[in-house]
């Protein structure tokens, strides 16, 4: 019998994580806070978690926090086997090599490469085929060429510049392939994998220093598994909280929920970050209404998203080819039709903030205030897309499928422009941070360059919180890579 392991949280790493080591032949006990629907071919999977073309939204945690001036915002995380991979819009990218000085040698764009085509191969993420491309998006793609962003397809490239790419996708015959179906699928039979859903971990036990195993309740009954390594894959605002819970973290903060401190580790909680957003919104023309319909009964799909752009902002203030995301969308409207949504994501927003418990209760919400906008710097950047944003909307391809502005500035007024943006920007639902790596005299680490943390024997994070800095990419495929590179990391340390 091989060495033992508690997954907790089987979202798009935690699957991953999970599957690796039992391949390995580790015992291996994966715990998810929602439902397990089992093999896709069984045919239990809601149809909703499997439609490609939208948005998921039914299996969420419910959490929300404040937006730049104040105002409640949800934070959509998925509950549920799979974790925000059975959601997401399924948009695959992997960032910018350039960003590597952020993290130690071992997390390098070199040392990730066999981890990157892991994930691609298991996820069978691939490239739509051109006929694949609604006419909104390809209406975007030209547009985007007429503005001189040039069609590059390197969204997978870390090396890749500006451009605007079809994106790739885990998408197979329509189906959101989710980490769930492509890890645990093929080992499910194996008797060395175990998988507990609906279970919510409260704490990890440790004593005198060393994981001896986790706590967790289900179905209003408690649930301990010993284990000798525990694998935190519960995301950015449930691995921070469950560190807390366990007495690992800001002490000052412990004391406060009555948490009995085993470990002062200040930065759990916190360098967390998302990427803030600012949109345009049009209502469709009947052009935009016919050609959508035409698209879905040539083909019967329609995607509602599919192209990214990397562009490279007017006030960017790093040497990077690009540190936006424009990524446009239709979606259904009750007035109008259809809506066009034209956003610009800001992929490393230089804004922090943090997440801290407000109960002990597993069950309970967590302060979550990203810190939008904070940093003047990120209202700048975003502000100075909002020309180039108009402009592309201007270009013959385009204009012809937006009717009606719906979401608009108000004015060319600085002041306006500023108090606009803090009441109307959105996010592009990619958390990061709350056990960032680092050095241990780092105040911000809370791992190490081999995703141990700090402090405490036994104890391993494979998540969005590992990242120092949000990456320059949609995190569905990073993290991804995060869970193929710590099992890695995992196997070699035994």
């Amino acid at each position: 019998m091989g060495p033992s392991a508690a997954v907790v949280g089987g979202g798009t790493a935690g699957c991953a994580v999970a599957a690796r080591l039992a391949e390995a032949g580790w015992t291996v006990t994966l715990l998810e806070a929602g439902p397990d629907y089992g093999p896709w071919g069984q045919g239990r999977w809601p149809a909703d978690l499997l439609d490609a073309t939208t948005l998921a939204t039914s299996h969420d945690w419910g959490y929300a926090g404040p937006a730049a001036d104040g105002r409640t915002v949800a934070f959509d995380r998925a509950r549920v086997i799979g974790g925000c991979s059975a959601h997401n819009g399924s948009t695959m990218s992997a960032g910018w090599g350039g960003d590597d000085a952020d993290l130690p040698s071992t997390w390098s764009t070199t040392a990730l490469a066999a981890a990157r085509e892991r994930a691609i191969e298991r996820t069978r993420i691939n490239v739509p085929d051109e006929s694949a491309v609604q006419p909104f998006q390809r209406a975007f793609l030209d547009a985007c060429n007429a503005m001189g962003v040039q069609r590059t397809d390197d969204l997978l490239d870390p090396d890749g510049g500006a451009g605007a790419s079809l994106s790739p996708v885990n998408v197979v015959d329509g189906i959101r392939w989710n980490t769930a179906i492509a890890y645990l699928d093929p080992l499910r039979h194996l008797r060395n994998l175990r998988i507990v859903d609906e279970c919510v971990v409260d704490r990890i036990e440790v004593i005198d220093g060393r994981v001896t195993g986790v706590l967790g309740v289900r179905d209003g009954l408690p649930v301990a598994v010993d284990a000798d390594l525990v694998v935190l894959c519960a995301g950015a605002y449930g691995t921070p909280m469950v560190l807390m819970r366990s007495g690992i973290g800001p002490a000052d903060h412990l004391r406060e929920m009555g948490v009995p401190v085993v470990f002062d580790l200040p930065g759990v909680g916190s360098t967390l970050q998302d990427q803030p957003v600012v949109r345009l919104e049009w209502a469709g023309t009947r052009a935009l209404v016919d050609a959508l319909e035409t698209f879905r009964e040539a083909t019967g799909f329609l995607p509602e998203e599919q192209c990214v752009a990397k562009v490279r902002s007017a006030g960017a203030n790093d040497s990077a080819p690009y540190d936006m995301h424009v990524f446009p969308w239709v979606e259904p409207d009750a007035v109008h039709g259809w809506r066009c949504v034209v956003p610009a994501g800001l992929l490393r927003p230089l804004s922090t903030g943090t997440v801290r418990l407000t109960t002990r209760d597993p069950e309970g919400d967590p302060l979550i205030d990203h810190g939008y906008l904070r940093d003047d710097a990120d209202v700048d950047r975003l502000l100075g897309m909002l020309p180039w944003l108009t402009e592309l909307a201007s270009q013959e391809s385009l204009a012809a499928f937006l009717g009606e502005p719906l979401v608009a500035p108000p004015s060319d007024d600085p002041d306006e422009l500023i108090s606009w943006l803090r009441r109307n920007h959105h996010h592009y639902w990619h958390p990061t941070g709350g056990a960032a790596m680092g050095r241990a005299d780092d105040t911000n680490a809370v791992c190490d360059e081999r995703a141990r943390v700090h402090g405490v024997e036994g104890l391993v994070v494979a998540d969005a919180s590992l990242f120092p800095r949000t990456p320059r990419a949609t995190t569905a495929f990073p993290v991804t890579v995060i869970g193929e590179h710590v099992a890695r990391l995992i196997l070699e340390d035994v």
